[in-house]
């Protein structure tokens, strides 16, 4: 039996050492699992997910009760905690809990804390579970929002989004994106929404590391060093440098493909009206105090809006006092006029939403004291977007509907920069998955061989592995696949590693671009776009 040091590694001071006294819970960890990757094993149909991370602790001493004040952890019991696992130096391993560490250390599966649970026992051992998730999920519950953008490259658009939610620019991996946008915002999806529509723009993919880091790969990527070469194979021949123990193939019909759809959007952008006005007015409009501030959101479009209005391109700022804000220190509006004594602030760091504060500064100058005053007008200038044209490009094929039946999968993103773009996306799958394709669910134990361990502490989602299943699995498939999720589950005081992985078929996803003095167009390649 072949085993490893693993180390459990909670950062409690949120210092970013892991080098606090409690910070190595290794030897209070009875078991752990995890994964990260797609949620289906495809390039076209699959989505990013956020990883999760599962602890079994000895929770015998109370020390991962949150409510417990004498826990020597109390006060540090928090979500958001960094959490890292991974290997050791060592190769030896004891048989018995608690977990043996090395002196390296090697991430595996990097995240943040999102629970602790106390199951406490009567009978046995009082237990605890902490959860974990993937940098993906830590930054999902916040909502990007952004101005317009013009001609922002898909990577640069990714870019911005990890900015806007305050992700470090320091554990990023992003590969330049082979598209250019003409026009791209984000107001209202959570984070992974807005990255999976760039990413479906693109082409590619959005993915978390072990290390922790949030990786961005074009539809390029891997079509070059590394993940052009096999980095194991796994075969059912009792004589196998990597060996499997179980294989798991989806029916390939279901994972027929063979209408392809995308709409193509174009937008007109012009004029400056009055994009946003106040409803109330005259003795309904808004009263603000001597000194009083007040906060109004402007949104467009909104319901007075033309149906094919989508989007703000810029608001027109400053707003003009006695303009766009007018006021009045009589409710009907027939006093004097007071918008000279506004203080108008804005805050336009939305595409779609304008935040217009407003502070009564004005003095009766009859009178020389503060008063309070009405806003008669209140409206926001800008210039709109507006939905020009939309064309829906397809493409099919015809022999697989006739055999299969017509399977359709229509793209979300609404932001194909030319009509071609989308054409040639269309185009591109429906070479791709228009017949039958090997998607795969593969487990083996990494504890049968030091060639398997190192198989699973070391290969990670987007890379290449051969299987072979040409022996006793009477699958007749010998080809290469992607690592399209990983997961892995150690248990029984790491006597037992279980590794699954779901494959994507290397030879029927990107990897099929055709690439100068490389493959034979049409036949084991297409065109790129």
């Amino acid at each position: 039996m072949v085993t490893t040091a693993y180390e459990v590694l909670v950062d409690w001071d949120d210092n970013g050492d892991y080098v606090g006294v409690y910070d190595d819970i290794s030897a209070d960890t009875f078991q752990f699992q995890f994964r990260r990757g797609r949620d289906y094993a495809s390039q076209v149909s699959g989505n990013s997910t956020a990883g999760k991370l599962t602890l079994r602790l000895n929770n015998e001493d109370g020390k991962y009760s949150p409510s417990n004040a004498s826990s020597v952890l109390a006060g540090n019991l928090e979500v958001g905690r960094p959490i890292r696992v991974g290997r050791g130096a060592s190769n030896t391993y004891p048989y018995t809990f608690p977990f043996q560490f090395g002196e390296e250390f090697v991430s595996i599966w990097t995240g943040k804390v999102e629970s602790i649970k106390p199951e406490p026992s009567g009978t046995g051992l009082n237990m605890a579970v902490l959860t974990a998730v993937g940098p993906l999920g830590y930054i999902n519950d916040q909502v990007p929002v952004s101005e317009q953008q013009t001609d922002i490259r898909t990577d640069e658009a990714i870019t911005f989004i990890l900015d806007e939610v305050g992700w470090s620019a320091t554990q990023r991996d992003l590969a330049v994106g082979q598209t250019t946008m003409r026009r791209w915002w984000t107001d209202s999806s959570n984070t992974i929404t807005a990255l999976r529509i760039v990413e479906e723009t693109e082409n590619g993919f959005i993915k978390e590391k072990a290390n922790g880091d949030i990786a961005f790969e074009s539809r390029n990527t891997r079509l070059y060093p590394p993940y052009i070469t096999s980095q194991a194979t796994f075969s059912d021949a009792s004589n196998a440098t990597h060996t499997y123990l179980q294989l798991e193939q989806k029916d390939p019909i279901e994972t027929v493909i063979n209408t392809f759809e995308a709409l193509y959007r174009s937008y007109l952008v012009t004029g400056q009206p009055d994009l946003w006005v106040y409803p109330e007015t005259g003795t309904d409009s808004p009263q603000l105090a001597a000194g009083e501030t007040r906060t109004f959101i402007a949104e467009y479009p909104n319901n007075s809006s033309p149906p094919e209005a989508v989007a703000v391109s810029s608001w027109m700022l400053p707003l003009q006092s006695g303009v766009d804000v007018i006021a009045n220190n009589a409710a009907d509006g027939s006093g004097d006029d007071a918008s000279s004594g506004l203080l108008i602030q804005t805050n336009a760091g939305q595409t779609n939403r304008l935040r217009i504060i407003v502070t009564n500064n004005w003095v009766n100058p009859n009178t020389g004291r503060p008063q309070t005053v009405w806003l008669q007008t209140l409206k926001a200038r800008g210039t709109p977007v507006h939905l020009k044209d939309t064309t829906l490009v397809s493409q099919s094929a015809p022999a697989s509907v006739t055999k299969y039946g017509e399977r359709k999968f229509t793209a979300d993103t609404p932001f194909f920069p030319y009509l071609a773009t989308a054409q040639s996306w269309c185009n591109y799958q429906i070479q791709m998955y228009s017949t039958p394709i090997n998607i795969m669910t593969m487990t083996f134990n990494a504890n049968v061989s030091q060639n398997n361990m190192d198989a699973a502490l070391q290969l990670d989602v987007s890379d290449r592995i051969t299987l072979d299943a040409t022996g006793n699995a009477r699958l007749g498939v010998l080809e290469d696949f992607f690592i399209e999720e990983v997961n892995h589950s150690v248990t029984d005081g790491g006597q037992v590693h279980m590794v699954t992985w779901k494959l994507s078929p290397a030879d029927s996803g990107y990897t099929q671009f055709w690439k100068l003095d490389t493959g034979e167009l049409d036949s084991t390649t297409v065109p790129a776009y």
